[in-house]
């Protein structure tokens, strides 16, 4: 859980940090590391941490969801404040 609180006020102050400096390139590098962690997150086999146990099954859903919420953010702010505001449309 602490990974995901640390994880998740990066990306967070990358993207306040964007709007703040009026800096694309901040919220471009979270939505980076959102789009990294989505393919870790999703591509993860959890066949590993699943030993038949439904309690354990059920946290690593809940901790997926909660990977998921912290990721799309983080292409929110990549999308809103970094592609959207960059006035070269693609030429970073």
């Amino acid at each position: 859980m602490k990974l995901i609180l640390i994880t998740y006020a990066t990306i967070l102050a990358l993207g306040i940090l964007s709007i703040v400096t009026k800096v694309h390139y901040f919220a471009n590098i979270a939505g980076f590391i959102a789009a990294i962690g989505f393919m870790l997150v999703f591509f993860k086999d959890p066949s590993s941490k699943d030993d038949g146990n439904s309690e354990v099954a059920a946290k690593v859903a809940t901790y997926k969801k909660y990977w998921y919420v912290v990721f799309a953010t983080g292409l929110f702010f990549s999308l809103i404040f970094g592609t959207f505001w960059n006035s070269q449309m693609g030429g970073m």
